[in-house]
């Protein structure tokens, strides 16, 4: 089932789509609404959707707002409004799709057909993408995705993974070099990173700053590399 969480303040809106998903959409499991930035900020933290159905207009803010808040956004936007003018800002948000209010049955069905299908290809895809970590006490199994940052440790590598855990792997970090590649990038000689958990470059320490808050060092080296990235990321 496919969590799908609504953020909206009109009550026969609500209902609207509480109808529709209960109708025509057997895949989806209805999390509710959230009235305000504040309870959609809350609920996104503990419910953990993987759609967000996401009103623009709020009454203590905007649907912008939420997402500014929440920082890693690790779910797919649908937006909604009124204001055909908010479209642009809307897409520069990384949204899936925008729909205008009020919205038709027809066309929120097929915004939610659409994200059904990413949601399945990003999930064959992530089952794929995973590695084997050889460790003291056995082999890991994780996915790739999971992994913000690499660290050598000697002739052993040091794995941190999205979930705050540290995997010590026998390997050497030259050995996950020749292993994996984009999103993973080698930066410095004792780092490789994962392009997607990147916030900004300090160019004053030259160094990374993760959407953790960990800093990561370059090395002169490394920077033409990883801004080649960068590059391709845009």
């Amino acid at each position: 089932m496919i969590r799908i969480l609504m953020v909206e303040d009109e009550r026969g809106a609500v209902e609207v789509f509480k109808n529709l998903i209960a109708r025509h959409q057997s895949d989806f499991e209805f999390l509710g609404a959230a009235r305000n930035v504040k309870e959609a900020v809350e609920r996104i933290k503990e419910e953990k959707p993987e759609v967000l159905i996401l009103d623009i207009s709020l009454p203590d803010g905007t649907g912008f707002d939420v997402l500014e808040i929440i920082g890693e956004i690790n779910f797919e936007v649908i937006f909604l409004t009124a204001h055909e003018s908010f479209a642009i800002k809307a897409i520069k948000n990384n949204a899936f799709d925008y729909i205008l209010k009020p919205f038709q049955s027809t066309e929120m069905n097929e915004a939610l057909r659409k994200v059904k299908v990413k949601l399945e290809e990003k999930g064959r895809t992530e089952e794929l993408q995973r590695i084997a970590l050889h460790t003291q006490e056995g082999i890991d199994f994780i996915n790739i995705a999971e992994i913000i940052y690499l660290k050598a440790s000697s002739n052993y590598t040091e794995i941190y993974l999205i979930d705050g855990q540290k995997i010590l792997a026998s390997k050497t970090l030259k050995n996950f070099e020749k292993l994996l590649d984009h999103p993973m990038v080698r930066v410095h000689n004792s780092y490789m990173v994962n392009l997607s958990y990147i916030k900004k470059f300090d160019k004053a320490e030259s160094s990374l700053v993760l959407n953790t808050g960990k800093s990561l060092p370059v090395s002169k080296q490394r920077k033409s590399e990883l801004f080649h990235h960068f590059v391709k990321e845009i």
